[in-house]
């Protein structure tokens, strides 16, 4: 079978007729029709029924049609994109970005990015910060969307939005005494202190997680030393278990701001730096 078979069956099928197709194929009646029955010898069914001169598709014909269509179409679509790309003119972007991220940032993203460039393809890569940095580093991925690199030698940033960080507090830890009092809008969600929630126990991330960095360094900011009742490496997980009422977690607000938690009170926290 080759791609001369396939172009062979779709004219026939199309033209209903070996003569007629022989003419727009440019090739001799009697070489056409033996490359037909060296194929349906190839394949062992009848491709066309022959009645009085016209051939039709049988069933199985159809069904090879269709994928003759299919195939020859994303050939041509690969040669027109390998073109592109020798080129020079179309271009694959690797790009990386965790989970919680591309279901909340992905989607605005790269329809502002294929509105102004159309000869990109984007090949998504999603997976924990730490691999996507481990990919980047073995120039495995063009570039990831993460909080900000202390390494500007080896990488240039380009701050695309300010990320914040609010607290997820499950409805039976709450320290307000009426926590079905929601603001949808998380900018005009109460703050609060700390160093108030103390006897509260907190989930973290683990400190090789930049949640779990940030998180902790937001509470050594505040003079505030959390109780922690439980180390997690995935946010999930740390959401989960606030859900399931086992303590604080930190979230990140795009997070919040995207999800709908019926049974988690949404904080925004202040940070009071102690006076010697």
């Amino acid at each position: 079978m080759n791609w001369n078979q396939l172009q062979y069956v779709i004219t026939i099928a199309e033209e209903k007729s070996i003569t007629k197709a022989a003419q727009k194929l440019y090739i001799s009646q009697p070489s056409l029709s033996l490359s037909i029955q060296a194929l349906e010898k190839e394949t062992g069914i009848p491709l066309f029924e022959r009645n009085r001169g016209e051939m039709k598709l049988t069933y199985a014909g159809s069904l090879f049609y269709e994928w003759a269509i299919s195939t020859i179409h994303s050939h041509t679509q690969l040669e027109w994109k390998l073109g592109d790309i020798v080129s020079g003119s179309r271009t694959l972007i690797r790009l990386g970005l965790s989970p919680h991220r591309s279901e909340r940032l992905l989607a605005p993203v790269l329809e502002r990015f294929y509105s102004m460039y159309e000869n990109c393809d984007i090949q998504i890569i999603e997976q924990p910060t730490y691999i996507l940095r481990q990919m980047l580093e073995e120039d495995k991925l063009d570039l990831i969307l993460d909080i900000s690199s202390p390494d500007t030698i080896n990488y240039e940033s380009e701050l695309l939005v300010k990320e914040s960080f609010v607290l997820a507090i499950p409805d039976s830890l709450c320290p307000f005494s009426d926590p079905s009092q929601k603001e949808e809008d998380i900018s005009a969600t109460p703050q609060i202190h700390l160093p108030a929630l103390s006897a509260i126990p907190f989930i973290l991330l683990s400190e090789d997680h930049d949640l779990g960095k940030i998180s902790r360094k937001i509470c050594e900011t505040a003079a505030f030393h959390p109780n922690i009742r439980c180390i997690c490496t995935s946010s999930n997980t740390a959401f989960s278990l606030a859900r399931r009422g086992m303590g604080i977690a930190f979230l990140p607000e795009i997070y919040a701001r995207t999800t709908s938690f019926p049974d988690i009170l949404i904080l925004r926290y202040s940070i009071i730096a102690t006076t010697a």
